[in-house]
């Protein structure tokens, strides 16, 4: 393809522009952190005939809805309950910070035990090791870090003889992963600030001395005695100041750990900074009414998701032998059952004190951290919207660690490769992982260059973003342009469901699914997306 098709260092869709992080991001595909649904009351009686649609809705609700939600407030009540402790330890004043970093690592423990109770070794293995490798590979650390984890991942992937009891523990150990490779760049990135800083200091010291050489050069003898005090203590400032820049921020045992395993990020995740970790400890409220407000709606959000996943679209949706429908409802499923993970995920680091915002106008502090945004995934613009709405920390984690690290020394192009690979690995190597990412990669790259040019031709705001600044002469308002946005959204609503449709509940879930099985489920639809986006390619090839 030709060099001018795309320019990949100006793509809105490649990297994030640094003014504003919220608008665009490299693809990422992230998938429920491997927990899966039936574990939260997933009901599967009757279903071998015509699914639940022969329920009425009294026994829907009976049958499936009431023990999917029964079953899944068990499991989620763990998760509030010890990251409600260690919210109530946070707030005791006077209380030694070290403490509450020990509160947070044992209490992520303790819950971790209570999900994993065969498989936590690995977790708390990782955690051990990884600290021991950071604090000896000094100006180095993200590298080599990032390295060790990926050997890590992989080598427990292919080596253990038990893949169901990695397959229950892979998502946490993907949340610990990131956090751990987030630690790491950030440390290297505050000891070369350190060095640059100091090397300023010197260089103006140095002009300064330069300077005043001449003033002072009568009085040096008379003011010797004098100015050797004022020298001692300039001396002593600039020792000062250079031991702050030079000081390590490697982070103690216990605050690391307490990072790690974090009772409202280490089940379900998200992925938080380290600083974001840190604020925690800064808060001062334990209970608000926003506070409790912001637990609450996420909780109702994910578990009405939860039920569309396990009961409602099994119900309005029964089996039929249009193959297309029966896609569209299996990877409605899984898109679901991701948001809710995703809401309670939101919730449950709130509800450990995560996600506090200052309100400057009255000092009040609101509590909010965006997940997904579902109706930007379930009402596409593009596949691109699809991917910067899918999970938000996960494409600022990839955005700022992965992405812009690989450009730095490879590159657009080898940096886009890199992150697609490092999510795949971080998601466990599993085929059908593997084949939906670099798919959907294949398919935004092309989306965006197509509707790019086309935009360009028709002078029309049909980009895969809205055209905020009215840039071409029919906006978004025009007629012919809502029906041409449209049939593009209808057409990536019919890729979501071809490339989601693997992801069911077969006995291959829990273990990981195998390229037969991958394979199997889009030939059975033709591999007819596939040809579709090859179709724009070669179209896109021709465009000028």
């Amino acid at each position: 393809m030709q060099s001018h098709d795309v320019d990949y260092q100006e793509s809105d869709y490649f990297y994030m522009n640094e003014e504003d992080d919220n608008l665009y991001a490299e693809p990422e595909f992230y998938v429920d952190q491997f927990y899966d649904q039936a574990q939260f009351g997933g009901f599967s009686e009757g279903m071998d005939e015509g699914g639940l649609s022969p329920f009425s809705l009294l026994e829907l609700i009976e049958h499936c809805v009431h023990p999917t939600l029964v079953d899944g407030f068990s499991h989620i009540s763990k998760v509030f309950g010890w990251s409600l402790i260690f919210r109530v330890v946070c707030q005791i004043q006077g209380l030694p910070e070290w403490i509450k970093h020990v509160a947070s690592m044992v209490t992520g423990t303790l819950l971790a035990v209570t999900f994993f109770p065969t498989s936590v070794m690995y977790l708390l293995f990782l955690v051990l090791t990884s600290y021991t490798v950071l604090a000896i590979t000094e100006g180095i650390r993200g590298p080599v870090i990032a390295a060790t984890v990926i050997s890590y991942n992989i080598g427990c992937e292919y080596s253990l003889s038990d893949p169901v009891s990695w397959h229950q523990v892979r998502g946490a150990i993907m949340i610990c992963s990131m956090k751990i490779i987030s630690i790491g760049f950030d440390l290297d990135t505050i000891s070369t600030e350190n060095a640059e800083k100091l090397a300023e200091a010197q260089e103006s010291s140095g002009d300064k001395k330069k300077q005043d050489k001449h003033a002072n050069n009568k009085k040096a003898a008379s003011d010797n005695d004098e100015g050797g005090q004022g020298t001692s203590e300039g001396k002593e400032e600039d020792t000062e100041k250079v031991d702050y820049l030079l000081t390590d921020c490697m982070p103690g045992w216990f605050q690391y750990a307490g990072y790690c395993m974090c009772p409202g990020t280490v089940i379900f995740g998200p992925w938080v900074s380290y600083k974001q970790y840190n604020n925690i400890f800064l808060s001062s409220s334990l209970c608000s009414l926003k506070w409790c407000f912001r637990i609450i709606l996420p909780v109702v959000l994910g578990f009405m998701f939860l039920t569309v996943s396990t009961c409602w679209s099994q119900w309005f949706l029964p089996d039929s032998e249009w193959r297309w429908l029966m896609a569209y409802r299996d990877a409605l499923s899984f898109r679901t059952s991701h948001y809710f993970v995703s809401f309670i995920s939101e919730a449950t680091a709130i509800a450990a004190g995560l996600g506090a915002i200052a309100q400057a106008s009255d000092d009040s502090v609101d509590w909010r951290m965006g997940i997904t945004q579902p109706h930007k995934i379930e009402l596409p613009r593009s596949l691109v919207q699809v991917v910067v709405s899918w999970n938000l920390p996960m494409h600022t984690w990839l955005k700022k660690y992965v992405f812009k690290e690989a450009r730095k020394s490879f590159g657009p192009g080898i940096a886009i490769f890199t992150t697609y690979c490092a999510s795949t690995i971080l998601h466990g190597l599993s085929a059908q992982l593997a084949a939906v990412l670099f798919s959907l990669g294949l398919y935004t790259w092309v989306e965006h260059s197509f509707r790019k040019k086309l935009a360009r031709i028709l002078d029309a705001s049909v980009e895969t973003k809205k055209d905020e600044i009215g840039k071409y002469k029919y906006g978004e308002k025009c007629a012919w342009v809502i029906l041409v946005n449209f049939l593009f959204s209808v057409l990536s609503i019919w890729h979501l469901a071809y490339l989601g449709v693997m992801f069911d509940q077969s006995e291959s879930s829990h273990t990981g699914y195998s390229w037969n099985h991958t394979l199997s489920k889009w030939r059975k639809l033709g591999f007819r997306s596939h040809f579709v986006v090859i179709a724009m390619m070669v179209i896109n090839f021709f465009m000028a």
